[in-house]
């Protein structure tokens, strides 16, 4: 059974074992689209459309429907932002784990109409992939050092090759055993909001090509950002 829940801002679509999730979405979009509204300089005065499915192959068959073909949706794909809607499939007994998967959609539509300007061949991905888990409160837990030390020396153990960041696209190229291409986005995009003036960060967006010369080698130069300062931590200590 489908079921709705809407405001000003936003409306969401779900079935009923997701009811937790939809009342929690809610509250996270009315805040966060203020927060949007401030990062794209934008009014954002279009309804927010969430669409939340609890089975994997409802979500597919939705997903199949809007795009006409079967063929594009990575296997391990559970949220997508097709025709500016966010659909996600999501576990009923973890579905809190799952809130922040709207605010993350959220990003990408709004990066493709006010950035992009709906143009897909502009798209880099990591830098998109990387900003949406910056940008949609899914890591803010890791801006407590000790677990983010944790986090970062996992994703250090755990790269057993460093990708071209530039060339990756979803799929195994995107996340596979010797890499995880969401983990080394999240990391660049931190190195340089670190690195950056808050005017240069946010002007990032739409520089494309200044997006393609940090893709390049930013993984190297964030490892060795973070080694070092991980270091100085410990000696001060």
């Amino acid at each position: 059974m489908r079921k709705v829940l809407k405001t000003n801002l936003c409306k969401i679509n779900y079935s009923q074992s997701l009811e937790k999730l939809a009342e929690a979405t809610i509250q996270l979009l009315d805040k966060k689209i203020i927060e949007y509204r401030l990062f794209f300089e934008s009014p954002i005065s279009e309804q927010i459309v969430v669409n939340y499915f609890d089975t994997v192959e409802e979500f597919r068959e939705f997903i199949y429907e809007i795009r006409g073909e079967r063929d594009s949706l990575p296997e391990y794909a559970r949220g997508t932002y097709d025709n500016g809607m966010v659909n996600a499939c999501v576990n009923p007994k973890f579905q809190l784990k799952r809130l922040y998967t709207a605010s993350h959609e959220l990003f990408h539509i709004l990066y493709m109409q006010y950035i992009l300007n709906n143009d897909y061949s502009k798209r880099i991905v990591w830098y998109d992939e990387g900003m949406a888990q910056f940008m949609s409160g899914e890591k803010d837990s890791l801006n407590d050092d000790g677990i983010f030390k944790e986090f970062y020396l996992k994703v250090r153990e755990e790269t057993k090759v460093i990708p071209q960041l530039n060339s990756l696209e979803h799929g195994n190229s995107f996340i596979n055993e010797a890499y995880n291409g969401y983990d080394l986005s999240y990391l660049s995009i931190k190195y340089l909001s670190e690195m950056l003036s808050v005017e240069q960060f946010k002007g990032l967006m739409s520089d494309f090509s200044k997006i393609s010369q940090y893709g390049d080698d930013i993984i190297q130069k964030m490892f060795s950002y973070y080694d070092a300062k991980l270091e100085n931590e410990i000696v001060k200590k």
